[in-house]
């Protein structure tokens, strides 16, 4: 996949003919190390504008020249795009009020859809789900929306990620669209990347089917809970707390007590609850008749981890499923990473010691897009560990103008009696 990313937040310019946007941005794979390069010609860029004061969502002719978006073209060789949008004579800036601009590819929306725009379906990342648009086989580029605050543009962009109409269970009948907050900058450390958006993707669609979604959310009563490692913006738990309910009816429960518990180190929380709080507003409406599900955020630092020492959020719970995506790219961390999935396994074991006569088992569901040969470390660690793998899903990931990569799903467990 490939992402449109600003590289700094959107500057407002006076000129005698009126008010110029400046959007500088980039359009690079999850971790900025190279730059799309289509190799079929340009690609067609669509900026447009949505201003709530100015009439029905989606209206803009009031900022624009009587027209509701611009065009640009990203080439082959570019690393920068620098885009102008003039601003219809008149305006002044604090008309810029509560304005979205959202950049997206023209080709990803020439089908049929009821998402908003700057939206990613989950069925755009799953080569399964790829039926009507060719352009997609060929590769996904996710849009990027920013918003006008007061006429000050917002430090943050923000992507979001339509799991579809299904999912709405309230009064309101439009589809779940999940939104996440991202740094704007070329810093990589609060972004989404490419394994937690597609593994998001494939527990939402798998939620259709029994089989497909107990073997990544197995969930045998009316409640359930998932603590995630490395959260990041929060993408991966977010999602999976939007879906619970959908994978409960799925495997014949209804949840009455489910709960998601964010981790990460201290410069991800403002990102994350950020992001919670989003997510918070939209499932009150649209999963209001089917269980509830509380998010939560806590830090937690591996090298702390891997000696046992957590939070009182994290400490409280017996968790049925550890969760954790794009964690596996530096090496030096795995021992902490690993040690501190052990330290969980003696923490569940310590909370049912006294109520359960069977094996104590640990589940971690591992989502990865293997970057460089040294990565394999982890299955060694894994074994020193005494925990146990095996390959849940592996999903292609076409790449425009490049070769093809893939995310791989584990499972992984440990207090399995040896047979």
């Amino acid at each position: 996949m490939h992402y449109i990313r600003l590289l700094r937040p959107a500057k407002v310019q006076s000129f005698a003919e009126g008010l110029v946007v400046s959007l500088l941005f980039t359009i690079t794979t999850d971790l900025g190390d190279s730059f799309l390069c289509p190799e079929d010609g340009p690609i067609d860029l669509v900026v447009a504008i949505e201003d709530p004061t100015a009439g029905p969502v989606g209206s803009s002719t009031a900022l624009l020249r009587g027209k509701q978006s611009c065009r640009y073209k990203w080439k082959t060789g570019m690393r920068v795009l620098d885009a102008k949008v003039t601003l219809a004579p008149g305006v002044v800036r604090r008309e810029l009020v509560n304005c979205r601009f959202t950049i997206y590819p023209a080709q990803q929306r020439t089908r049929k859809t009821s998402s908003p725009l700057g939206a990613l379906d989950v069925g755009d990342v799953l080569p399964w789900r790829v039926e009507t648009n060719p352009t997609l086989k060929t590769g996904v580029i996710m849009p990027a929306t920013f918003e006008f605050v007061n006429g000050v543009c917002a430090p943050m962009s923000v992507r979001t990620l339509a799991l579809g109409a299904q999912y709405s269970t309230g009064e309101d009948v439009e589809g779940l669209d999940l939104q996440f907050e991202e740094d704007i900058g070329e810093s990589i450390a609060r972004h989404i990347w490419d394994a937690g958006v597609v593994t998001s993707a494939y527990l939402a669609d798998a939620c259709f089917s029994s089989e497909s979604i107990r073997e990544a959310l197995p969930i045998e009563r009316d409640s359930f809970n998932v603590l995630e490692l490395g959260s990041g913006v929060g993408i991966l738990g977010i999602t999976i707390a939007s879906v619970l309910p959908k994978a409960a009816i799925t495997q014949g429960q209804l949840l009455k007590n489910a709960k998601v518990l964010l981790t990460d180190l201290e410069e991800a929380e403002e990102r994350a609850r950020s992001n919670i709080a989003k997510a918070e507003a939209t499932l009150a409406t649209k999963l209001a008749e089917s269980g509830s599900v509380s998010i939560e955020y806590e830090n937690l630092d591996w090298d702390e981890g891997v000696e046992g020492r957590f939070g009182p959020l994290v400490s409280a719970t017996s968790w049925d499923l550890v969760v954790l995506s794009d964690c596996t790219y530096n090496v030096d961390s795995l021992p902490s990473l690993i040690g501190t999935l052990s330290a969980l396994h003696a923490l569940k074991e310590k909370h049912q010691s006294q109520e359960n006569n069977g094996p104590i088992i640990s589940s971690v569901l591992l989502a990865t897009k293997p970057r460089h040969s040294s990565e394999e470390a982890l299955f060694g660690f894994l074994e020193e560990g005494g925990w146990i793998h095996r390959v849940v899903r592996e999903i292609p990931l076409p790449k425009i103008g490049e070769e093809d990569e893939v995310v791989q799903i584990y499972l992984l467990e440990k207090g399995i009696p040896v047979t």
